[in-house]
């Protein structure tokens, strides 16, 4: 079998040059919140995403727990200042951006 050059050199660059990589746009990660009972024990927070150009989430609350949910809910029974992050991927992963807020949760016994 032969192949011709007009076929191979082609499917060589296509190779070569990432495939079928997208031309994605860059993401923007940004997020706001809001809480229950004050800010204080236990405290519900909603978490709003408001990024750019993504397709998946992954969230860190400062407490070794995560969620990929692109919204997510987290409920605080520890006072404390919690440093929440969430990177926005494009679709293919291979962009991505990452935000941070520290969150505050009061004791109800001040």
């Amino acid at each position: 079998m032969r192949i011709s050059k007009a076929i191979l050199i082609p499917a060589f660059l296509l190779l070569i040059s990432g495939g079928c990589y997208k031309n994605e746009p860059v993401p923007v990660s940004a997020f706001t919140y809001t809480g229950t009972n004050g800010f204080m024990i236990p405290c519900r927070i909603t978490f709003i995403n408001n990024s750019v150009n993504s397709f998946s989430w992954e969230w860190n609350f400062g407490d070794d727990s995560t969620s990929w949910d692109k919204a997510p809910v987290k409920v605080y029974t520890i006072p404390g200042k919690y440093l929440v992050t969430m990177r926005a991927y494009t679709e293919s992963r291979k962009e991505w951006a990452s935000a941070a807020q520290t969150v505050v949760i009061k004791d109800t016994v001040q």
